[in-house]
This record gives C-alpha cells, sequence and structure tokens, in this order.
C-alpha cells in the first residue's frame, strides 16, 4: 500500500512538473513525459512496468475523449464533417490494408490477417496528442480536424482490429467488416446520443455543484459500458455524448455548474494525459523484455518500424492532398452559390410575407403555423449562409495539408490495442514493439519538430476575435437586453425614487440601468446596515436610500430577477448565434464567460441579502 502510494504521489509531482517546465524548455509536456518514462525505466534493477491494456481502453481513454468532445465547438465539428469522416474512417482502413501487405512483404512469417492488424493498430492518431498540436498555434479549422480524427478514428481502427484477430482463425469477407463497423458507429451514436441528452437532463435538475460534477465524471462510463456490451464502439458513444453535454449544457446548467465541472476536469485530464505519455515510456523495458524471445529480434523490429512509420505519412499525404484539393473547389463553388441562395431566400421570404397578409383574417393558430414556418427557415437559411462564409474565410491549402500529415501523431491507443492481441498470436512480442516503436518515434520525431514545420511552411495561425466581431456580439447582448421588458413593479418602486419612467419602451436602456444601479446599492446596503429603524433614515454611506425596508429589499429582489432574466435572454441570443455560426467559438465562449460572470456576482449578492 505505501508502495502504491509513493507511486500516486510521484505521478502528480511529475505531471505537475512537466507542465510547468514543458514551456521553459520548448518541449512539449507529453514527449516530456514520454522520455522521462523511458529514462526510469532504463534504471538498472527497475520492476516492469506492463499496463492491462483494458484499464488504458476503459478507463483512461473514454474520459479522455469526452472531455475533449465536451471542449470542442459542435458547429466547428459539424463543418468539418467531412474531412474528419474521410480522415478517421477512409485513411485508416486504407493504411491498415496497405501497412499490413507491406509488413507482410517484409515478415512472412507474421501472416497476412496478424499484419493487417498491426497496420489497424498504427493506423489512427491520438486525441490526446494533437494537445501538442494546440501548443503550434494552427489555426483553428486544422485543429478541430485533427481532434475530430483522433476522437472517432478509434472506432474504424478497433472493427478493422478484432475483424483481424477474428481472420487469424476463421475466414471473414470484407462485407462482414463493413457490417461491424456500421453496428459499431450507429450504435454507438444512438447510445451516446441518448446517455448525453439523459445525463445533462439529470443534471440541470441538482442545483448543487457537488453531485453535478459527480454525474459530470460518470457520463463516459455510462455512455461507454452498455455500447461496448451490444458489441457497439464504447469510445465513440463517450465521444457522442460529450458533443451532446457541449451543446446543451450551456442551456440547461448554471454557471456555478458549468465552472464547477470544467475545472474538475482540467485538473483531471492533465493528469489522465500526463499518465497516459508516462505509461508508455515506463513500459519500455517489459515490451523489449517480451521480444528477448522471438525469432525475429529487435534489428527487424527498428526496420519494419521504421518503414510503417514512413508508410503511415505518404498515405496520409496521399490522402489529405486530394481530400483539400476537392474541399478547394467546393468552397469555390460554395461562394458563387451564395448569391443565388440570398437572392432566393428573398423571394421566400416576400412569399411568406404575401402569404401572411393575405391569411391575416384567418385564425391566430395559422397565423402561428407561418411565423413558424418563417422562423424554421430563416434559421436554416442563416446557417447555411455563416457555413458558406466559414469555408471562405478559412480555406484549407497544401500549406494546412503540410501541418495535418505531419501533425498526425500516434500515441496511446495504438500502444493499447496492440496489448489487445490475443496471446497465441504469432511473433506477438514482435509486433506489440513494433507498434510500440511507431508511436514513439511518432511523438518523438513529429512532435519535436511540429513547429519547426509550422514555421517553414507557413499556415493560416490562430488569429485572436476580431474588432468587428467583439462589435457585433456586443450589438446582439444589447438587442437582447433591450428585448427584456422590465417589469410594472420594478418601473412603480423606481418613480419612488425620482426616475421618469413614463416611455417604458423609448427608455427600456435607461429603465436596465437605473433598476440594475439601485439593486447593486440595495445590495451592499442591505450588507452592510447594521440595524436600527431606518424607516425615515436619509441616504448616505452606509444607509439605505428613501423608502421602506420593504420597498428596498423588495426592490432589491425585482432588479436581481429582472437582471438574471436579461442575463438568459443574452445568453440564449449568444448560444441560438452560435448554433448559426454567425461568430467564432472564441468570441462567443468570451461573451459567454463574461455573463457567466455576471450571473454569479448576481447570485453572490443575493445570497448575501438573504
Amino acid at each position: 500500500m505505501t508502495t502504491l502510494l509513493l507511486a500516486i504521489i510521484a505521478v502528480l509531482v511529475v505531471t505537475a512538473a512537466a507542465d510547468l517546465f514543458s514551456d521553459k524548455i520548448r518541449i512539449a509536456a507529453p514527449i516530456l513525459l514520454l522520455v522521462l518514462g523511458a529514462g526510469v525505466a532504463l534504471i538498472p534493477n527497475m520492476p516492469h512496468i506492463e499496463a492491462m491494456p483494458e484499464f488504458v481502453l476503459t478507463v483512461i481513454l473514454p474520459p479522455l475523449l469526452y472531455s475533449s468532445a465536451v471542449n470542442m465547438s459542435v458547429s466547428e465539428f459539424r463543418r468539418n464533417l467531412l474531412p474528419i469522416g474521410v480522415l478517421a474512417i477512409v485513411l485508416v482502413a486504407l493504411s491498415s490494408a496497405a501497412i499490413g501487405f507491406a509488413v507482410n512483404l517484409m515478415a512472412p512469417g507474421v501472416g497476412i490477417a496478424a499484419c493487417i492488424a498491426l497496420g489497424a493498430i498504427v493506423s489512427p492518431t491520438d486525441a490526446v496528442a494533437t494537445a501538442i498540436v494546440k501548443k503550434a498555434g494552427v489555426s483553428q479549422r486544422v485543429v478541430t480536424i485533427l481532434e475530430g480524427e483522433g476522437l472517432v478514428n478509434d472506432a474504424t481502427a478497433l472493427v478493422i482490429l478484432s475483424s483481424a484477430v477474428g481472420a487469424m482463425t476463421s475466414r471473414i469477407s470484407a462485407g462482414h467488416v463493413v457490417l461491424d463497423f456500421v453496428i459499431a458507429v450507429v450504435g454507438a451514436v444512438v447510445i451516446g446520443w441518448l446517455v448525453g441528452r439523459v445525463m445533462i437532463w439529470l443534471r440541470s435538475k441538482i442545483n448543487s455543484a457537488t453531485p453535478d460534477t459527480v454525474l459530470s465524471l460518470a457520463t463516459p462510463f455510462v455512455a461507454f459500458l452498455p455500447a461496448e456490451y451490444l458489441h457497439s464502439s464504447g469510445l465513440v458513444a463517450a465521444v457522442i455524448a460529450g458533443l451532446v453535454a457541449s451543446h446543451r449544457g450551456p442551456r440547461l446548467l448554471t454557471p456555478t455548474q458549468r465552472m464547477s465541472s470544467k475545472t474538475t476536469w482540467d485538473s483531471l485530464m492533465m493528469i489522465l494525459e500526463s499518465s497516459v505519455f508516462l505509461l508508455m515510456g515506463l513500459e519500455l523495458t517489459s515490451v523489449v523484455g517480451d521480444l528477448e524471445g522471438d525469432s525475429f529480434g529487435w534489428r527487424l523490429a527498428l526496420g519494419v518500424a521504421a518503414i510503417t512509420l514512413v508508410l503511415t505519412l505518404i498515405l496520409r499525404a496521399a490522402v489529405t492532398m486530394p481530400l483539400l484539393s476537392v474541399l478547394a473547389r467546393w468552397s469555390g463553388r460554395r461562394a458563387r452559390f451564395k448569391s443565388r441562395l440570398q437572392h432566393a431566400s428573398e423571394k421566400f421570404g416576400a412569399a411568406l410575407d404575401l402569404e401572411s397578409a393575405l391569411s391575416q383574417q384567418e385564425s391566430q393558430q395559422t397565423n402561428a403555423t407561418h411565423q413558424g414556418r418563417r422562423e424554421r427557415f430563416q434559421r436554416r437559411l442563416t446557417r447555411l449562409v455563416s457555413d458558406l462564409d466559414y469555408h471562405t474565410d478559412h480555406p484549407l491549402g497544401s500549406r494546412e495539408g503540410s501541418v495535418m500529415v505531419w501533425a498526425g501523431m500516434r500515441g496511446s491507443i495504438t500502444l493499447a490495442a496492440a496489448q489487445t492481441l490475443p496471446l497465441g498470436t504469432a511473433h506477438r512480442s514482435f509486433l506489440i514493439f513494433v507498434a510500440f516503436l511507431v508511436a514513439a518515434a511518432s511523438l518523438l520525431i513529429q512532435g519535436t519538430t511540429l513547429n519547426q514545420v509550422v514555421r517553414l511552411v507557413k499556415p493560416a495561425r490562430t488569429v485572436g476575435v476580431s474588432r468587428d466581431e467583439h462589435d457585433a456580439i456586443r450589438q446582439l447582448i444589447r438587442h437582447a437586453a433591450r428585448a427584456v421588458h422590465p417589469p410594472e413593479a420594478i418601473c412603480n418602486l423606481l418613480v419612488k425614487f425620482n426616475i421618469d419612467v413614463t416611455n417604458k419602451d423609448a427608455d427600456r436602456d435607461h429603465i436596465r440601468r437605473a433598476a440594475m444601479t439601485l439593486a447593486r446599492q440595495q445590495f451592499e446596503a442591505m450588507r452592510n446596515y447594521s440595524g436600527g429603524d431606518d424607516d425615515d433614515a436619509d441616504s448616505g454611506p452606509g444607509q439605505f436610500p428613501l423608502g421602506s425596508m420593504q420597498d428596498r429589499r423588495r426592490l432589491a429582489e425585482i432588479s436581481y430577477d429582472y437582471a438574471l432574466d436579461i442575463i438568459i435572454a443574452q445568453r440564449t441570443a449568444l448560444l441560438d448565434a452560435n448554433d448559426a455560426g454567425l461568430f467564432s467559438p472564441e468570441g462567443i465562449g468570451e461573451a459567454l464567460d463574461i455573463l457567466d460572470a455576471d450571473q454569479l456576482s448576481l447570485e453572490t449578492r443575493a445570497i448575501s441579502l438573504n
């Protein structure tokens, strides 16, 4: 027990130290931990460490992928679904077959089925490894595609791996593999969506942040386990549940819940991510030790691993570059289509206006139907136009493609999948060692040189939120605030403080500012008030404004509710704009953070009042 506690403490300390010093020495924390783990493993008399693959696949990866999905913009994921799908499905399938046949030529004694299994093992990129990409400062669209690929390609690889393992003992057709993949993905999507919706609904009914965070931590496993039981992809189910939480969470959860959950997840993710790469390094001697009894030896393994790594890059380039060329041609067509789309929308809108005017004498229900049709069409149109603008404003050329090719690093999923090979597999230790070499070399070579590649090819870089976007977002939230009618009661109370509210519609901003100012004064004064008869007290430092205690408390309560209604309306407007893709995720995120801070400040004042 003491040894276990010391090991846990050591992992936590090393994790924190690596995160602190990685920027200073300009080496990404995952690479630093991998090297450190390998160095520790090479210490004389150090016991061999071998992690159970089930532990990595069922305990570490589900929360890692879930957290990555929660932090991903759903609109960005949707807009890049085509390149994500091609890289996560087509590229993995092609790489599995090509690498399998190549390895079979270099090591014919392994068997074609086992070689294809190795191809499936080394084909998927690691979503955790893309943390290195973010720090390189490449454009957000490139990061989204790489993260999305890493979230989805595990399902493709594991299905091909399972089919290849099955083919070692029996014949399996290509149709059977495709059917397995469809079942794995479709079942995972359905289960992940249901679990995500149910868990978010349950969390929205909880007012306390602590049990909400516990349910949040349980969500990836609640999605993973039934999916695996039903022979679907548990990892994809965890990803879908995370995307649902990303989309629905800001609408249903309070700022306190979301901030508490985010803080917990950030800490947990740093520990899990660091543990994965540290564990990879620590397993070095165990993997090498297993190879000693294999007839192929380490020299052949080094050659096979080197050729495999080069082949993964060649295949990735062969798929990525034509894909980006197709996307560029489609982007040009979209730009030409935009003007026709806007013209058609104007004609459709005019037709709806005419239809609405002709139906003025009809029932209220009919008019509501027309209004609903108009709003649904307008939302779809706005989203479509925003998508067209997105693809035009964020093109992907050969420079971005070069970064996408070099940034496709392997990681923990490769080593964990390799260790799931059956014990009776021919040259199993050789295959595991090759997989380890490919993953480690990928991280060390591509990870340490990614910044140099970015500087060399000069792709589009991450840009902050522009001033125009800031202004547009501010205009949106101002408009949302104006749309909230001030309560009649607050207007009546403001009259007592000699504030003119004659024209409520024209002076809505004036009423809102006055109500918020007086509410803050009431909160502060009532919190600092020490007691006594104050019905006729003058307004002064530490004193209440004129009015009875009942009026003061009533004004504070109504102003709090009014301010909360305004913040909710502003948040809803921002989330609707985000769904429509009107602004960048960074701009929306900054505005939502400000609203959350405002709401937390209001709630703190309300608690102090009570």
